[in-house]
């Protein structure tokens, strides 16, 4: 049986261990005594400020390793731990801004430890340095945003291109969108929803490429079987945008914006909790703007009575908190026949 391991030694083999640890470690690793200086610098810390350790060494880490600016925050933080033990950051890994050798300063990721508490405390923080990281993360942020730009103006452009064939009904679905969108606002929906909803009604309408555009179109009032086909562009409008995978529910919207709470609506029947939220609003803001312009089969009526009709069938086709918005918008000063439609303000708004 071998003899056991002298307790010096084994102290001297895991300074030896912590060492080749810290001189190895990809990370840079800052160790400061209790008067704010520098007592070790690993080569990690080297590359990462563009000091060598001589250079560092013995002086104050405020001085060295931060921002003019940000030094008395040190110091002050420093100060009060030494003084209360209060641990604000110790044991946190926290966003840092850190001053290289050349004085330009960087984000970095920092955590600090600290050891010998019963004695002057000795300060050892792990550094890393995240400025390619964060270059890349607002490139990825850019990128997404050019993305969702060209799907926005190509959704724009779909929009436009229904109204084409239907002369009658020029600016009909931006109008929705803008009402569907302000009404989401003031519900205080999230902006993401908010987003879909704007984009949802601004090409609700979009099955209407399958209508014959004679049935748009014609004057007087519509046959029968003018409307049992005008009611397939819900279903088209679906079959369109269902293959496409948007991060907002449009083909739904399309699919659903002639539904009813009580099911009497077109073209499922389908009933209060199977209606989308987002749906509900799209045909709130679509009956009153339908209501309120010139239709070659009918006149439009006013603001007044297209609001009235909506409140006597709230709770029973459309829904009773869309419907208050609704009014309340409105009551406000809201003018659905004076927004601009080129201006978009809910496209140039989002992130």
């Amino acid at each position: 049986m071998e003899p056991p391991v002298p307790l010096t030694r084994k102290r001297d083999i895991s300074s030896e261990w912590f060492s080749a640890l810290v001189e190895s470690a990809l990370d840079g690793v800052v160790t400061m005594d209790d008067k704010g200086r520098i007592i070790a610098f690993n080569p990690a810390a080297e590359t990462i400020f563009g000091y060598h350790s001589e250079q560092v060494v013995g002086h104050l880490v405020s001085e060295k390793l931060i921002p003019q600016n940000l030094r008395s925050s040190h110091e002050k933080g420093l100060a009060d731990f030494l003084a209360t033990g209060e641990k604000k950051i110790i044991g946190r890994r926290m966003k840092i801004t850190a001053r290289r050798a050349d004085q330009s300063v960087f984000p970095a990721e920092m955590e600090v430890i600290s050891i010998n508490p019963e004695a002057a405390p000795v300060f050892i923080a792990y550094i890393r340095d995240i400025s390619k990281r964060e270059q890349l993360e607002a490139e990825l942020r850019q990128h997404a945003r050019d993305v969702k730009k060209t799907l926005l103006q190509t959704i724009l452009a779909i929009s436009r291109t229904v109204e084409i064939r239907d002369p009658y009904t020029a600016g009909h679905q931006r109008r929705v969108a803008h009402l569907a969108a302000t009404m989401a606002q003031a519900l205080a929906l999230p902006q993401a929803r908010i987003e879909g909803i704007f984009l949802g009604a601004l090409i609700h309408d979009i099955g209407k490429i399958a209508v014959p555009s004679e049935i748009l179109s014609r004057p007087g009032k519509l046959l029968d079987e003018d409307v049992r086909y005008l009611k397939i562009h819900c279903r088209k409008g679906y079959e369109i945008l269902k293959p496409v995978d948007f991060p907002w529910p449009l083909a739904d919207i399309a699919f659903q914006h002639h539904e009813h709470l009580d099911g009497s609506g077109y073209p499922q029947g389908l009933q209060s909790g199977k209606i989308l939220f987002e749906a509900r609003i799209v045909c709130v803001a679509d009956v009153v703007e339908s209501l309120t312009a010139h239709r070659p089969y009918r006149p439009a009526r006013t603001i007044e009575e297209a609001l009235r009709l909506i409140t006597q069938h709230a709770g029973r086709w459309y829904d009773p908190r869309v419907v208050d918005t609704c009014r309340r918008l409105f009551s406000e000063g809201y003018r659905i026949d004076t927004i601009d439609l080129d201006a978009l303000a809910w496209l140039s708004s989002t992130p």
